[in-house]
Formats: C-alpha cells, structure tokens, sequence
C-alpha cells in the first residue's frame, strides 16, 4: 500500500492517538513490563477491553468528524534492546513486531464491518510507531546515524515485511537516530513521518533547536520524510517556538505538519515521576490543538501521554470545524 498511503499522506487530514501506554497503564492497570504496550497482543481479554474502551471510541471520533485514522501498531518498545529485557529471543523481533501490526489491521476491519464502512468511507493508516533506542525523555548517549541504522532496521525491516502502511518515530530526541531511522525507511521505500518530543522550553532533549533537527534530517536523507511533526509534549511548550519560526519567516516551518498533544503541562521530569495520571482539561487541550493546526495548517493532530476518549473526541470535533488541508 506505499503508493496509496504516500497519496493519503498528502491529501488527507489525520486524527490519531499516541500515549496509549499510559492509558493502559493507569486507567486499565494492564501490567506493563518496561513501559512495553505490544504485550497486549498476548492476552485476548486485555486486547477486547482496549479495543473497546480506547479504540473503538477513537475510529468513532475519527469516523463523527471527517478525518483519516492513523493507528499505532503498538511497537514503540518492540526493538530489541527492550525485546532482550522482556526475556524474548532475539528471533522475536520479527514474530512480534508482525503479530502487533497482524492485530492492529484486525481491529480496524472489525470495526468497519460493525459499522458498515468501506475503506474508503473510513480511510485509515496502520504505523510502524517506533521510538529511540533509549528513554524517550532523555539523552544518555546520543548514538551516530550508522549505529541507529544498524540498530532499528531489524524492527522497520520486520514491520516493512508485515506490509504496515507508515513508519512513524515518536519522540525522537535527537537528529543523529532520526536520521538513521528515516534512511532505513528511504532504503525500503517505506513512507515516514519523524517526530520529535520537546521540552517546556520548546527545545528537543539534548538541547537542540526543533529547526536544527528537521534541516539536518532534510539534508541528510534528500527530503525523505513526508513531513514532521512533535508528539509528548504539551501545546504551551511548542507554541512560542513555532510562533518565532513563523514571525522569523524560518523555512523548516513548512516541513513541519502535526502535533500529538500530552494531556498535562508537566515537564518530562514530572511527568517520569508521577505516580497518577494527570488527565488536564480535554475541551481546553482541544481547542489548543486547534489553534495549532489553524495558526500552522496541520495535517496531523491527536493526543498523546494522559489522552483518553474524552480528549480525542474532543480533538476531533474542534478540529474539523477547520477547513482541511489539500
């Protein structure tokens, strides 16, 4: 499906949800073993209950207000380092990461079928949602773009075979991996889309500056990506650094098209040490995001780390009161 969801990628306004990790975590109290989300597809029960309680209430949203459907497979921690960690084999990179993509697509036909749409009545895009090889939050040793190619490709490789739609890196921390992640993806001609976290103060963990990193992953890979975005971080800790790009006329704003939004305003430190779940405001967070995608013309919005439903319902509504993007 590469070239139909390169063309969907281009045309169409898309609504997901990241932070389905937290969600799990907290308000289903599923047991998750070094933050790793893919295990759910090992228990029926666990699954059926996400299914209804998360993902059936988000194709509802998504279906309500006129969006496309861009759903994780879950494989953010599916990588081998974490894989080795859980006591898998090294084998089960593959027969992991394809069982998560397996079930995800499964998901989305059942609800079509429930809900009698076609394909093209309900347009959705299943992502290969991979994350760093080390702590989202953090830079410990920021690897070079040769070790992060030899690093992910098993996992992109393992998840390109399970013909997944769109490799998507979430909370990416610094350019070096996310340049070696995106010519793993221009190597197999899988669409992309890198996103970046930021901290309060609107700059990526190691320091660097949201610009620096989209001009030096541009540079490096020939403009591969599809385009980028930010995802767990709060719309008060982006605002001000897009608001400067665009009063500063910044040429990497035009590559920049999506935002997943954390629920709380918490910085990532605080938010490493809760112990509860700080949900927010889910119709405040809605018109916040909608204030991005019209101020900056955003293709992709949706929740992140403390989103649930109510946010994502929300999301969706003040979102397609927006013209979209063509």
């Amino acid at each position: 499906m590469t070239h139909e969801a390169t063309q969907l990628l281009s045309e169409r306004n898309f609504l997901t949800a990241g932070g389905t990790e937290t969600f799990l975590l907290f308000q289903q109290q599923f047991p998750m073993r070094e933050f790793c989300a893919f295990e759910i597809f090992n228990d029926e029960d666990a699954l059926a209950k996400l299914e209804s309680e998360y993902l059936h209430p988000l194709m509802s949203a998504v279906d309500a207000h006129g969006h496309a459907l861009l759903l994780d497979a879950l494989v953010w921690r599916a990588h081998p380092d974490y894989i080795a960690a859980l006591g898998y084999p090294p084998s089960d990179v593959k027969r992991l990461n394809q069982l998560a993509v397996s079930k995800t697509k499964a998901a989305i036909d059942a609800w079509r079928v429930r809900e009698s749409r076609s394909q093209q009545e309900f347009p959705a895009l299943i992502a290969a949602d991979i994350g760093p090889r080390g702590d989202g939050y953090r830079v410990d040793d920021s690897p070079t773009v040769a070790a992060a190619f030899e690093y992910h490709q098993a996992q992109i490789r393992a998840l390109a075979d399970a013909e997944v739609d769109v490799l998507c890196a979430w909370t990416m921390t610094n350019a070096n991996e996310a340049i070696g992640i995106a010519k793993v993806a221009k190597e197999l001609d899988l669409p992309a889309i890198i996103s970046a976290t930021v901290e309060t103060d609107g700059r990526l963990p190691n320091g660097s500056s949201l610009g620096d990193f989209i001009n030096r992953i541009d540079d490096a890979t020939g403009g591969f990506p599809a385009y980028y975005t930010v995802n767990c971080a709060h719309p008060t800790h982006l605002m001000p650094t897009l608001e400067k790009a665009k009063s500063d006329g910044q040429s990497w704003l035009a590559r920049f098209s999506g935002f997943r939004a954390n629920s709380s305003r918490k910085s990532h430190e605080e938010l490493d040490n809760s112990t509860s779940l700080d949900r927010g405001n889910p119709s405040e967070l809605a018109e916040e995001v909608a204030a991005m995608q019209r101020t900056h013309n955003l293709k992709l919005v949706g929740g992140c780390c403390g989103t649930d439903g109510e946010h994502i319902a929300a999301i969706a509504a003040a979102t397609s009161r927006l013209r979209p993007r063509h």
